[in-house]
């Protein structure tokens, strides 16, 4: 695709869907606690700011292109590392000292979660994108 934001888009959506089927199974071993929200919400509310959220950076990559070091796929994953790294651990680290009802297991399934969900989009945005 020529588009960063379409091949952003397309690969935030498979990497919702990792995210979500990895927040289950983290969940039901114990791993972490999932948000008390019906299971349909926070469904389609994390595949659509996987889509949206996707394109932005999906278009960021298209612009900066360049400067990642690798070629392809590995460019991808250099990409949703740098993502994960300041979007995620700084969430993970904020999210206890932001409110009392939220503890330690949300910044662990924001960190475990998320390193995978950034690494199927970067390896499908590398493989997807073609300047």
């Amino acid at each position: 695709m020529k588009s960063g934001a379409a091949a952003g888009a397309v690969a935030g959506l498979v990497g919702g869907i990792v995210s979500i089927v990895l927040g289950i199974i983290g969940s039901s071993i114990g791993l972490f606690a999932l948000a008390p929200l019906p299971v349909e919400y926070a469904t389609s509310i994390s595949v659509v700011l996987s889509i949206v959220f996707g394109a932005i950076f999906g278009a960021l990559y298209s612009r900066f292109h360049d400067p990642i070091p690798g070629k392809g796929i590995s460019k991808g994953i250099y990409f949703g590392l740098m993502i994960w790294l300041v979007k995620d651990i700084a969430a993970g680290a904020f999210v206890p000292l932001l409110s009392r009802r939220l503890d330690w297991t949300v910044s662990i399934a924001l960190i475990f979660v998320g390193f995978f969900e950034w690494i199927v989009y970067g390896s499908l945005l590398g493989a997807l994108y073609k300047k």
